[in-house]
């Protein structure tokens, strides 16, 4: 198994896990930096929208993630360097891709460690004081939802606006099933710093829901339900494993690749499933609750780690 040596940015703290000098270095180099990673690219980057963004600035951009190239071609798409917040562990550890993140320059957060999370914020605070943007995921991983545009977005981009006063920018990629062209578009800059945190985010999430609206509406195809055959859940369920298998996987890692926000205010069906578990069935309740019963097992099926540890062949 190919080791990157990149583990160390798993402990490292915010004044170590980059340097001043480093900071400077990628922000002179970035124009040939954003050259270099736009011959990565395998598909065909296309940005039909992008604002006139104050040179003078920093911004931290909102991107929305759902395919497997779309942090290389956002990242050669923006107008300026921006650290990427990333928390793909097993990836970072394994993958040699991940060598580019470093030289663009990049914040580790293990998203399932609250204390990792909070580091991650400070981080970012020192990248944008020091006179560099920063590109995150909001979503957390990919959107894997069905019908959610944009997945619950994470507080993160409200909690640097906020503090810092710093603009945000959604920034979305777009790349159909079976097409060679990713499309991008990118919003005006917005300011949270005068709202809420919830009524911040639901606005931060409708700006960047709309952009990708905009993009399916003019640049895919209509299909009918009857295409997808009987099973169009599980059809679903094989485009998205098929997402996964761009990669190399060594081990299990589900519990940390498919996380989503969840917060108080989200109901999600896993939620519901883990309260009627919680619930005694008797004579006088099972008329409500046998028909959610029924369904918790038909969702069980359609469980995308589920389908993900039952059907990908990890490496060896």
């Amino acid at each position: 198994m190919f080791h990157t040596g990149l583990k160390i940015f798993e402990s490292a703290d915010v004044n170590n896990f980059t340097s001043d000098m480093g900071i400077k270095l990628r922000k002179v180099i970035n124009k040939v930096w954003r050259k270099a990673l736009a011959i990565a690219v395998h598909k065909t980057v296309v940005v039909e929208q992008y604002p006139m963004l104050d040179k003078n600035k920093v911004y931290i951009f909102a991107a929305n993630h759902s395919f497997d190239e779309d942090a290389i071609s956002l990242l050669q798409s923006l107008d300026r360097n921006a650290y990427m917040l990333q928390g793909t562990t097993h990836q970072m550890e394994h993958n040699p891709i991940f060598y580019a993140m470093w030289i663009n320059g990049m914040i580790y957060v293990d998203r399932l460690d609250n204390k990792s999370r909070k580091s991650a914020i400070e981080k970012m605070k020192r990248i944008l004081i020091s006179g560099n943007s920063v590109m995150l995921f909001p979503e957390g991983g990919y959107n894997n939802t069905e019908n959610q545009l944009i997945a619950p977005l994470f507080s993160s981009p409200y909690i640097l606006s906020k503090e810092l006063g710093v603009e945000i920018v959604p920034i979305i990629s777009f790349n159909d099933i079976g097409s060679d062209t990713i499309f991008i578009r990118a919003g005006n800059p917005m300011s949270l710093s005068c709202y809420e945190k919830q009524e911040g985010m639901n606005l931060l999430r409708d700006a960047m829901a709309t952009l990708v609206y905009e993009i399916i509406q003019e640049h895919t195809d209509l299909i009918k339900r009857e295409s997808l055959g009987k099973e169009p859940r599980i059809h679903y369920l094989e485009v998205r494993k098929k997402v996964y298998e761009c990669f190399k996987w060594y081990a299990d890692v589900w519990d940390e690749e498919l996380t989503y926000y969840s917060g108080h205010n989200v109901t999600t069906p896993k939620k519901s499933r883990e309260y009627v578990d919680n619930v005694q069935i008797n004579a006088r309740n099972a008329y409500v609750l046998a028909d959610t019963l029924l369904r918790r097992e038909e969702d069980l099926k359609y469980d995308l780690a589920k389908y993900i540890r039952e059907n990908l062949r990890l490496s060896v």
